[in-house]
Order: structure tokens, then C-alpha cells, then sequence
């Protein structure tokens, strides 16, 4: 019974030090026409694909009309994924699955930070100020940082450049290889077929794209080259 007691304390001062800072992350956060931020981007985030997602007008006009004041809030919602945070956040998810009363959930690293990408991809060049802020994350979160530079467009091009050629090794279930510039070409594709970026913006990072088409080390990043380049001349001018 001792030890029950101990573990049912420890659970409640972990949900009360969740709720202290998610009601910090609240009152910080940003809003228009009575909405927060994140309630915009979750409605952004219900389209099925990212061209779906250029059809939600009104969540991107309103996440246009917060403007720099959601660069901050959006960097946070890169920089707070993972980690012992994210393990709290599972914790709380299993407690809330055995009961039926409370239907909140929380949300788990990988949606906030498909939701914060999604932020900056309808910011576009409204978020040129957090580009180098986003340069210092890459290495530490390359799956989705690239989209967020992808999404500012042109004035991300020289951030984006140094990406493609980042060779940092991270090991995974396919083995040791770098991760950055195969999730930079994807990006690259994604924006440039969005309309991003146009066939001339995207010429600058050929020679590196070609070059990774033809290395034999980094696989990932190869097979994402040549579907870049094999699908170059139907992107949009």
C-alpha cells in the first residue's frame, strides 16, 4: 500500500508540473480573432496532404495575420519535442487511456513538431527572422527542420544550401548515414512543387543534389536525389 501511495504522489506532482507548464505555454501563445495559434494549426493540420493543406485559406491568412509574434512560440514547439518531456507527456497519455471521463490528450513530440513545421511552411518569408534559430536546430532535429526552412522559401536558400551538404552521421535501423541533406532534397521537392520555390531558385543546389544521386555510402540521401532529379522537369516554373 506504502508504495502505491508513493507512486500515485509522484504521478500527481508530474501531472501538476505538466499542467503549470502548459498553462505558461498557454498564456505565451499567440492568438487571433479569439484563437490561439495552435488551434489555427490544427485545423492546418486535419488537411490530408501539404497541397490539401494550401486549400485551408482562412488558417493561413490567420496564421499570417500573428505574423513574427508566432516565431517564437513555434521555435519553442521545436525545441520542447522529444526527450523527457516527450516521455511525461506518454506517461500521462497511458494514465488517460484507463479512464473515460477526460477526453484531452496530449500531444505527442512528432504531431507538435509536424504541427510547428506546418506553422512556418504558412508563415513563408513572414518567418524570415527565425532562419538562423532554425540553422542552430538542425542537427538536432533534421526530420523536420529542413521543411520549416523549405516552407520560409528564398530567404532560407543559403541555410537550405548548407543543409544539403551537412554530412553528420546518425545511426538508425538503416545503419550510420547522414540524415540532413536527404530530408533537405525532400523538402526541396516538396516546396519547389508548392510553389515555394521556382525551377530557378531550386537550380542552385544542383550540383549537390546530382552529386548525392551518384555517391554509393548514403543511400537514403541518394534514392531522394534521383527522385529529385527524375522528377525536376515537372516541377512548375
Amino acid at each position: 500500500m506504502g508504495k502505491r501511495w508513493v507512486m500515485a504522489l509522484l504521478f500527481g506532482v508530474a501531472v501538476l508540473t505538466y499542467a503549470i507548464a502548459w498553462r505558461s505555454a498557454v498564456s505565451a501563445e499567440p492568438s487571433f480573432a479569439g484563437k490561439r495559434l495552435s488551434s489555427w494549426l490544427d485545423e492546418l493540420c486535419e488537411f490530408d496532404s501539404l497541397r490539401q493543406q494550401t486549400k485551408g485559406t482562412n488558417q493561413i491568412a490567420a496564421i499570417r495575420a500573428i505574423g513574427t509574434n508566432a516565431i517564437p512560440w513555434l521555435l519553442r514547439e521545436l525545441h520542447q519535442s522529444g526527450g523527457r518531456g516527450n516521455l511525461l507527456r506518454f506517461r500521462l497519455n497511458q494514465f488517460l487511456e484507463k479512464q473515460t471521463l477526460i477526453q484531452w490528450r496530449v500531444r505527442d513530440a512528432y504531431y507538435r513538431d509536424y504541427r510547428a513545421t506546418v506553422g512556418f511552411k504558412a508563415l513563408g518569408e513572414i518567418a524570415q527572422p527565425a532562419i538562423l534559430e532554425l540553422l542552430t536546430m538542425v542537427e538536432a532535429n533534421p526530420a523536420f527542420v529542413p521543411g520549416a526552412l523549405a516552407g520560409i522559401g528564398r530567404p532560407a536558400v543559403p541555410a537550405l544550401m548548407q543543409c544539403v551538404t551537412n554530412t553528420r552521421p546518425y545511426t538508425n535501423q538503416l545503419g550510420v548515414y547522414a540524415a540532413i541533406p536527404g530530408n533537405t532534397i525532400s523538402a526541396l521537392f516538396n516546396a519547389t512543387s508548392l510553389g515555394n520555390f521556382s525551377k530557378a531558385d531550386t537550380g542552385i543546389f544542383l550540383p549537390a543534389i546530382q552529386a548525392w544521386a551518384i555517391q554509393t555510402t548514403n543511400m537514403p540521401a541518394q534514392s531522394k536525389a534521383q527522385f529529385f532529379l527524375e522528377h525536376y522537369s515537372g516541377l512548375p516554373d
